[in-house]
């Protein structure tokens, strides 16, 4: 190959690599390791054919550069973490995309059903919740009370915040562990929930509670809902693995299951603080319109399919 040739059809990668040298943004899915070696390869190439001293020594550069800042000491924890957000997460909810997709199907079907059938028969909703429960809930959002009219005081905010996370995580770890009882319990919680959240919604609507009610839920319930089927998909993922183990022994199979569904549940527990962060300080907040609740808990939706659209372009 000529050095014309040589250089017009490798350009590309050694470009992508000076992005990366010069701290310029570049995709977070380009195998960088991968790219140092073909360059690698490319350097040898050039060196074994003679070509131009410019060529040999544009690509040293870019080798020895590249090497020097990926090995150089880096905060591991919050780097690992940091990665693993941006791409191990997305990616690991794409390893499971089966039991994802199902138990989202699950949850929100079953939260549809239960919406629509107390919304045409109010009545139906005291089949579903216990009457305490619904009187406390009433109290919670009606509009005409005292704690929906003045904002609460900021040691009760970090009170709710921590609140919000025992309650998440609670939920959350139920459902993961119930999907150990061959997925049973796993679904169990997920359709409890569900029901549980199509019937309120449809009973706030029939007492007229929706401005109050839905203001507050949309934008956290964004990370948490999501968390909360991503909790169940990896419980019923190890379920399913324990009674269908295929050509593997039950053992190994199980034990590479859990090592696909526990990056999926931890990203689930980060989802679940900063939803329990969000409840606390912002949905919370009487002073906010409720066009911005609304316009940014939009937007919140938007963002978590996006996010993990992400996993799908990493996983092609």
């Amino acid at each position: 190959m000529k050095q014309t040739q040589f250089v017009r059809a490798r350009k590309a990668d050694w470009q992508l690599l000076e992005q990366f040298n010069s701290d310029q943004p570049i995709d977070d899915f380009v195998d960088l390791p991968a790219l140092l070696r073909a360059i690698t390869h490319d350097l040898a190439i050039a060196k074994s054919r003679s070509y131009s001293p410019t060529i040999v020594e544009r690509l040293n550069l870019l080798v020895t550069t590249a090497q020097a800042k990926m090995y150089q000491p880096k905060q591991r924890v919050w780097y690992q973490l940091i990665r693993f957000l941006r791409v191990g997460f997305p990616c690991s909810v794409q390893n499971l995309k089966q039991a994802v997709i199902s138990n989202h199907l699950l949850f929100y079907g079953f939260a549809l059903v239960t919406f629509l059938l107390t919304l045409y028969r109010p009545e139906l909703i005291y089949q579903f919740i216990d009457n305490s429960r619904i009187s406390s809930i009433e109290y919670m959002y009606n509009p005409a009370t005292e704690h929906q009219q003045t904002e609460r005081a900021s040691g009760g905010d970090f009170a709710m915040f921590g609140h919000y996370i025992f309650n998440n995580i609670k939920v959350a770890f139920q459902t993961f562990v119930g999907g150990l009882l061959f997925g049973v319990g796993a679904l169990f919680f997920l359709l409890f929930n569900g029901i549980f959240f199509g019937a309120i919604s449809g009973h706030i609507v029939n007492i007229g509670y929706q401005s109050t009610f839905f203001t507050f839920v949309i934008t956290h319930g964004a990370f948490e809902l999501t968390a909360i089927v991503l909790s169940a998909a990896a419980g019923t993922h190890i379920g399913y693995t324990l009674l269908n183990p295929g050509r593997l022994a039950r053992g190994v199979a199980v034990r590479e299951a859990a090592m696909r569904a526990f990056p999926v549940l931890f990203g689930a527990f980060i989802f679940l603080v900063l939803a329990a962060f969000i409840e606390a300080f912002w949905s919370s907040s009487k002073w906010l319109p409720g066009a911005v609740k609304y316009s940014v808990g939009g937007v919140c939706w938007l963002f978590v399919a996006y996010y993990f659209m992400r996993g799908v372009k990493h996983a092609a």
